[in-house]
């Protein structure tokens, strides 16, 4: 029997360990190196693994040059279509027949994303979410109709294009245009949107026509007292000298307030230009140089700017901004002849602390010219012309929020414009530790590492398996990969305080579809915790609580497949939640630490760091929601392709033989 054993040990238990790991190499990590031992036959056998394993990888790599080399001009061709649609105004929407989303955007995520921070407002943008979510489906329905009509007629082609208005989830109302779009002969795959908003147009103009309604009803108001004075004083030429005065008074008073309600509503109209007119966030260095070369291009000036600070960013309408200082400059070199000028931009001390602005002046020497001449010149030059429109440097100071002036400084024998722009105001959020202290305490060494392993069977019951979904292949399932940051390791008593997530769909993980919330436990965060995870009490101050993240969470992963490590211990917290939030999770659940116990049986180790090893993951930004959401995502790819060497193929077969591994079983007090 001993001898037995032995033999058992030495040939039978090696060789199985030999072949998942060589199994591993073949179907996820073509780097990983088996580990060989016991026999020296089974020993020959390990190393005979590696070299194939060597070669394999060598032939994996060889073609992965070749199939970037075969995609090359496609993806050039996608990438060049992707900045193009990033960059567009509208929002551009591709759906399929059934809705799901294929394609979108920067500006259409802008346009029907649910608000940041708002709860219980709108829902997702996302690759495989329906559209019908997004806008109102009756307007949608109606439009699909009216374009399967239209075709069904054979109408040309601009008839084929149907534009509607309807209002999103998040309450915008959008102008829509749609038309189907086909890949070849036969049935339209789909359809596609272009949406642009109506509420910001439609709010500019009730604010223009209020401030137009109020201004007129002012203006008719002092205008009949000061005409009434004027006639009273027309038709009474020997009025007493004290009731003169007195009309006298009246007529300049009503002037006056007259001229303050014009600023007044001037200033309105100029702060809603502004609310209108794009401002963009650049770095003061790019502006003097984009200046500098205009004047040097377009003027043949000669130019140079003073040094700018490197932590110096303006908010700014680069274009007009650069329009209307060329053309102060070329007045200068066509009445004056000046041939040079500097550039300076620079902080005013004196309002650092109250507003964020910056001077930025354009100078040239005055010479010996009178300086009243430089004065009655300057008031021209507030005027800039363009093609098709005309202009003031007074409205493209308050399009900016800011100011500008006219100045000679004899002493220096300069004359400068000097117009005050805005700076980035730049919030940065607390840092975390940069060092974590030294563990002591067994929960503190059991947080620095992984989570103690929990487990619980309600997992298999969700409320989400029905049977059809069970049934679908796993790589044909959408899915979201998911982590919490918690003030503690329990789930009965202790409170979420950040969660993570991210989508994979069609086995990519779309890194630009994240959920990342901070969420404020009402309660002080643990000392430990923060080590940890890095977040601190300041850190979720005025962020949302439990009961208004969950929603927003809630729909970020409706319709998918949750994804977590160690994943009891996540759903355990949420269910926790139910009661006060009436937020249930009834979403399928797969757990990368009992998938990982179905493809390594005989591994001791199945932390989210060990599983990542084996697969070949980076591991980066671990102990945060997100960074552990991302990982988790990475791991679960390749797990996927293990569970199918396996002849796991179904989400129904992966429940399944996650149940049967040791590690599914009850941990909770």
């Amino acid at each position: 029997g001993l001898w037995l054993n032995r033999f058992i040990q030495a040939y039978f238990f090696q060789i199985r360990d030999l072949n998942s790991q060589a199994r591993l190499i073949l179907d996820a990590n073509p780097t990983y190196r088996v580990h060989p031992q016991g026999a020296p036959a089974v020993c020959d056998l390990g190393e005979t693994i590696n070299d194939f394993a060597d070669r394999f990888q060598t032939l994996v790599e060889e073609r992965d040059v070749q199939i970037q080399q075969a995609q090359a001009d496609l993806e050039t061709e996608r990438n060049l279509l992707a900045a193009l649609l990033s960059e567009l105004s509208s929002g551009v929407l591709a759906c399929n027949q059934d809705g799901q989303i294929l394609l979108y955007n920067r500006s259409a995520h802008g346009l029907l994303d649910q608000p940041q921070g708002e709860t219980g407002v709108g829902g997702y943008v996302g690759l495989g979410r329906s559209v019908f979510g997004l806008l109102d489906r009756h307007a949608l329905t109606y439009a699909l109709d009216r374009l399967h009509y239209r075709i069904a007629r054979n109408e040309p082609g601009d008839d084929r294009v149907v534009t509607f208005v309807t209002t999103a989830a998040n309450g915008r109302l959008l102008r829509t245009r749609m038309a189907e779009f086909r890949v070849g002969e036969g049935d339209a795959p789909g359809f596609v949107m272009t949406i642009q908003d109506l509420t910001q147009s439609i709010d500019v103009s009730s604010r223009r026509d209020f401030i137009l309604q109020h201004f007129t009803e002012q203006v008719r108001a002092r205008l009949a007292n000061v005409r009434a004075a004027i006639e009273t004083i027309e038709t009474y030429p020997d009025i007493d000298p004290i009731q003169r005065a007195r009309f006298h008074r009246v007529i300049q008073e009503e002037a006056q307030t007259l001229g303050e309600e014009l600023d007044a509503a001037m200033g309105a109209y100029a702060r809603d230009l502004k609310a209108q007119w794009r401002l963009e966030a650049t770095h003061g260095g790019d502006i003097l140089w984009a200046i500098q070369n205009r004047f040097t291009r377009e003027l043949g000036l000669d130019v140079v700017s003073d040094q700018v600070d490197e932590r110096l960013w303006l908010r700014i309408d680069s274009y007009t901004l650069v329009h209307s200082l060329t053309h102060v400059l070329r007045q200068l070199r066509d009445r004056f002849d000046i041939r040079s000028a500097r550039l300076r931009l620079n902080v005013l001390p004196s309002i650092r602390e109250q507003a964020p602005l910056a001077a930025l002046d354009l100078v040239w020497q005055a010479g010996s010219r009178d300086p009243s001449v430089w004065r009655d010149w300057s008031r021209e030059a507030y005027v800039v012309a363009d093609e098709d429109a005309t202009l003031t440097l007074k409205e493209v100071a308050l399009e900016h929020g800011g100011e500008v002036w006219f100045q000679v400084d004899q002493t220096a024998g300069e004359a400068y414009f000097r117009l005050l722009l805005p700076m980035l105001d730049v919030q940065t959020r607390p840092q975390r530790p940069a060092q974590e202290k030294p563990a002591t305490t067994p929960i503190e060494l059991s947080l620095r590492s992984s989570r103690p392993e929990y487990y619980d069977f309600d997992l298999f019951h969700q409320a989400g398996l029905d049977q059809a979904l069970t049934a679908r292949p796993l790589k044909t399932l959408m899915y979201t990969a998911f982590d919490t940051e918690t003030t503690g390791l329990n789930p009965a008593s202790d409170e979420i305080i950040s969660i993570g997530a991210v989508r994979i769909v069609n086995g990519r993980i779309l890194r630009q579809e994240i959920f990342d919330q901070l969420i404020d436990p009402h309660r002080p965060i643990p000392r430990v915790a923060t080590e940890v995870c890095g977040v601190t009490n300041e850190m979720v101050q005025g962020q949302p609580t439990i009961d208004q993240a969950l929603p927003r969470f809630a729909r970020f992963v409706e319709n998918t497949v949750l994804i977590a490590h160690n994943a009891a211990f996540d759903m355990r917290l949420l269910q926790q939640q139910e009661a006060t939030t009436g937020v249930r999770f009834v979403n399928p659940v797969l757990d990368t630490l009992l998938l990982s116990a179905v493809v390594h049986p005989r591994e001791s180790d199945h932390s989210l760091e060990a599983i990542a090893q084996r697969l070949g993951v980076d591991v980066r930004g671990r102990h945060t929601a997100l960074g552990d959401a991302l990982v988790t995502a990475e791991v679960f790819l390749g797990l996927l392709k293990l569970l199918r060497g396996q002849g796991i193929v179904t989400l129904q077969q992966a429940l399944d033989a996650s149940k049967e591994t040791y590690l599914a079983r009850v941990d909770y007090q």
